[in-house]
């Protein structure tokens, strides 16, 4: 029998379930606390050659914690995330600590800038979350939106350990509530489908999503159709190299010209 390569099964994506900012903030507040943004910042001014008043476009900034430390650092930061409860959030934060960040509520699918930014940074699986196509023009996007010898910082999941390391279920317990994750790959489409059950305060309800996973080759290869060649490329925030051992990959790239 043959198989239905245009099958479109494994991409899903249950957008406002997935990102529902209370529940979302809920189970990941460790997470998040644990990414070290403060050290991760270093990181990224250090390998960007970033310099202060520099313009920042932060792609899929969530609550702004990236966006919030770099204009603390003087930085002129854009952010934008899809999701409006995440802005305003971010927003309120910006307000409170007096730090002049734009945020915007939009889809890094509609991105429409020319050479108006220094760095862009797309952090946390931001990208890969759409088709191959709209993927890939996101790409163009980004480097329409850099100026000549902008850079970007790519940080996605690492398929080769993905595949390698993938549990069938995970279950993140906070207090009496639950995350279930259940997790199929798919081969063909290069697709990780969560099937996510979420249960807080006695009510289940479900969010399922899927994510492209790509081989660092494959990317690499993808940022130099449009025009962005990469210069480094980690498996951690510590400067580890990309490998088996690691479930990340820290690319960063500059445009040509």
């Amino acid at each position: 029998m043959s198989q239905n390569l245009d099958d479109e099964r494994f991409y899903v994506f249950d957008w406002d379930a997935v990102f529902d900012v209370d529940d979302y903030l809920h189970f990941y507040e460790d997470t998040l606390r644990a990414e070290r943004t403060d050290h991760q910042v270093d990181v990224l001014v250090s390998h960007l050659g970033m310099m202060p008043g520099m313009r920042v476009l932060d792609l899929g900034c969530g609550h702004g914690r990236h966006a919030f430390e770099l204009a603390r650092r003087g930085f002129d930061v854009v952010g934008i995330d899809r999701t409006e409860g995440f802005v305003e959030l971010a927003r309120s934060e910006a307000e409170a600590a007096r730090l002049p960040i734009d945020y915007r509520v939009a889809d890094l699918r509609s991105l429409d800038e020319d050479a108006s930014f220094d760095r862009v940074l797309c952090l946390f699986d931001v990208f890969g979350l759409h088709r191959d196509d709209e993927n890939l023009d996101v790409l163009r996007r980004i480097t329409r939106a850099l100026r000549p010898g902008g850079k970007l910082c790519l940080d996605v999941r690492n398929r080769d350990w993905m595949v390698r390391a993938l549990l069938p279920v995970t279950i993140l317990q906070k207090g009496a509530d639950l995350m279930i994750d259940r997790h199929v790959f798919d081969p063909l489409s290069g697709r990780l489908v969560d099937y996510r059950i979420l249960v807080r305060d006695g009510r289940t309800r479900e969010a399922r999503f899927s994510v492209r996973l790509y081989h660092f080759t494959e990317l690499r290869a993808l940022l130099a159709s449009v025009g962005l060649h990469v210069t480094e490329a980690f498996g951690t925030w510590d400067g580890d190299p990309i490998g088996l051992a690691h479930n990340r990959m820290i690319l960063f790239a500059e445009k040509d010209g």
